[in-house]
């Protein structure tokens, strides 16, 4: 999984290297503003909320109490969760200080290569924002199509079920790539979509469980129905990407810091 997550972006810096038409400053690596740090943390958690929600509203998910985050490392499940959030910045609060290194180079990786670097170039060369999201979401959902073999979870499910899968997965990718894109486009800094994306990650896994290795989570149920990336998840990662299209086509391209730092050449 790292190096799926790394490769992007180790292609992204040669690609960068042998071109040599741009800085690598124009990525964006300035902190971001308080609120967006706010943001990248809690609109991920609230995400998860509102499909466990779900879950719970259509009977897919029952309590876990025999997940690790209902005894580590308090013994009150809630503060655990609550936890998770100071855990991503501090090591040893739930995480070792390699996996707490391995997880933020992980997602700073995939940031890099789709906001950072494609879906950038490919607003400024174009001038269109909402070209440049669907683009490099179709590309980023074009990435993503060999790990549904690899899913332990999902390649069990028949020709029917992981066509679901398939047909759900591309809205949702999209709708991702338009939310991670406004608050890199907002911010102008990528690492406010990698905060995004790393407790997006976190939280999914913690509370709905994985489908990249079939590890529970704190709620169990049908794991390619209930997760966040299975068909739950995906309807309401499109409905809140198609929020984000609507704010994006409102934005000015030229009045975003951004994309006035580096510009590329015309042509």
């Amino acid at each position: 999984m790292t190096a799926v997550m790394i490769f992007p972006m180790l292609l992204a810096l040669a690609y960068m290297l042998i071109r040599k038409d741009e800085r690598l400053a124009a990525i964006g690596w300035k902190l971001p503003r308080f609120k967006y740090w706010l943001i990248g943390i809690f609109l991920p958690i609230l995400q998860v909320g509102i499909i466990l929600g779900l879950d719970y509203a259509l009977r897919l998910v029952s309590y876990n109490d025999q997940h690790f985050i209902s005894h580590k490392p308090t013994l009150n499940v809630w503060l655990n969760v609550a936890l998770g959030i100071p855990g991503m910045f501090i090591p040893f609060i739930l995480l070792s200080l390699p996996d707490l290194i391995i997880g933020w180079l992980n997602h700073l990786g995939e940031e890099f290569a789709w906001r950072g670097y494609l879906f950038r170039r490919m607003a400024v060369k174009s001038r269109c924002t909402l070209r440049a999201v669907l683009i490099s979401g179709l590309v980023w959902w074009a990435w993503h199509l060999p790990m549904f073999w690899l899913s332990p979870v999902l390649k069990t499910l028949n020709f029917r079920q992981m066509g679901i899968i398939i047909i759900l997965s591309l809205p949702a990718l999209v709708g991702t790539a338009a939310t991670y894109s406004w608050i890199y486009m907002k911010s102008s800094s990528i690492w406010a979509p990698t905060i995004m994306h790393l407790f997006w990650n976190l939280y999914r896994g913690m509370i709905t469980g994985r489908l990249a290795d079939g590890k529970p989570g704190l709620f169990v149920g049908n794991l390619w129905l209930i997760n966040g990336e299975g068909v739950i998840g995906m309807i309401v990662t499109a409905a809140v990407g198609l929020y984000f299209l609507i704010l994006l086509a409102k934005l000015k391209r030229d009045d975003l810091p951004l994309f006035r730092f580096s510009p590329l050449p015309e042509g």
